[in-house]
């Protein structure tokens, strides 16, 4: 990762400080403001259209909170709006691809700040004649981030180096970049107002200074944006029309009296295979995946799952209900929150979501093996 541009995640201990504290860092990493200047995740979620579990648990900032994966889904869960989990992959993608032709370069969102305060510590002769007396920030990306978060959710505070003989010096300049328009919008009206006085801002002693960012050339108009890598540029050249993916979608028939719901489960202690081994003996099914006809729709790391037969079995199924809600019958050695057989627009809804379930995860399938295909093509014509 980027040592300059990644914010330092906050000290975590309990579960729920832990998880609090995966969220954000997985908000960051899949953003928009985070993939723009980190090459090595564009390139993966191109390739492979996904980020996986191990993966992640490889980032210093994530398994400095923790490497406990089950915590990592649990994270995952609460950003369902901006990222797909999928349990059997271990994956996590993004639910908008990134784009750079729809995102941009990020310049419409951000600020470029000034006479952000350096240290004068005391320097060796030789550093000051090639540095000067100061050579270092003298605040954080965190502090700069929490005096802008007021205007807007910042996206990403990246601190501006030069390079001098391929060594590192501070520019006193940082690119302050808003997740959103509504916050750059209203820094720019209390920062850079068109009438009247500019808000004045000051940190450790310094005042700042502001200005607009321009456009990268590739990104200003009538500009033809220069690609990450080669096969990029003929991905461009070719300008192959992306076509919603078609297929024949999956059809389910419901089959009444087959689905038990159930809930508090235990996200930690959970899985599909101690809700397998609790429930079978009962149903009178056999606790071979294949030749069972029982499906347990359950992801690791919920509190709520169901379990799906091939054919109703009343008797058998009323018999599992009561001995799960009077505690009888324990999963993962903890008594569920409830159990009960859907019946009616409940088992209506179950039936219809599985369907989509299905449909979406063949859709993804399919956009999966385009890309990979795409892929290999264009790394066929750049050998």
């Amino acid at each position: 990762k980027m040592a300059d541009d990644t914010p330092t995640p906050a000290p975590a201990a309990t579960p729920e400080a832990m998880t609090t504290s995966l969220v954000e860092r997985l908000h960051f990493f899949f953003s928009n403001a985070n993939l723009r200047q980190d090459k090595w995740m564009r390139t993966e979620m191109k390739e492979n259209g996904c980020i996986t579990l191990d993966q992640l648990l490889k980032f210093q900032t994530i398994k400095s909170i923790s490497t406990d994966k089950q915590l990592l889904v649990k994270a995952a869960g609460e950003l369902k709006e901006e990222i797909t989990y999928d349990a059997e992959k271990e994956e996590l993608r993004r639910v908008v691809p990134f784009d750079w032709e729809t995102m941009g370069d990020g310049s419409h969102l951000s600020l470029c700040c000034k006479n952000v305060p350096l240290t004068e510590e005391e320097k060796s002769e030789g550093e000051k004649a090639f540095y000067g007396a100061k050579h270092e920030y003298a605040v954080t990306r965190d502090e700069l981030k929490a005096l802008f978060e007021p205007f807007g959710k910042v996206g990403i505070v990246k601190l501006r180096f030069g390079r001098k003989e391929g060594k590192a010096y501070p520019l006193g300049m940082a690119i302050i970049e808003f997740e959103n328009e509504e916050g750059m919008a209203k820094a720019s009206a209390e920062l850079l107002p068109k009438e009247g006085e500019a808000k004045e801002i000051e940190i450790k002693g310094n005042k700042l200074t502001f200005e607009t960012v321009k456009p990268m050339k590739c990104f200003q108009k009538g500009a033809k944006r220069a690609r990450d890598d080669k096969k990029d540029d003929k991905d461009k050249q070719e300008k192959e029309e992306e076509e919603e993916i078609k297929f024949e979608p999956v059809k389910v028939e419901m089959v009444k009296g087959c689905v038990i719901a159930l809930t508090g489960l235990s996200d930690e202690t959970c899985d599909r295979e101690s809700i397998r081994e609790a429930v079978s003996d009962i149903l009178k099914v056999t606790k071979d995946i294949k030749t069972s006809g029982l499906y347990v729709d359950y992801t690791r790391g919920a509190t709520s799952g169901n379990l799906r037969l091939t054919e109703s079995k009343p008797e058998e199924m009323k018999e599992l209900v009561a001995k799960m809600n009077d505690g009888t019958i324990l999963i993962a050695n903890a008594k569920v929150g409830s159990a009960k057989m859907l019946e009616g627009e409940e088992e209506v809804a179950y039936w219809k979501g599985f369907e989509e379930f299905l449909n979406n995860r063949k859709r993804a399938d399919l956009e999966e093996k385009r890309q990979k295909k795409k892929q290999k093509r264009f790394s066929h014509k750049g050998r």
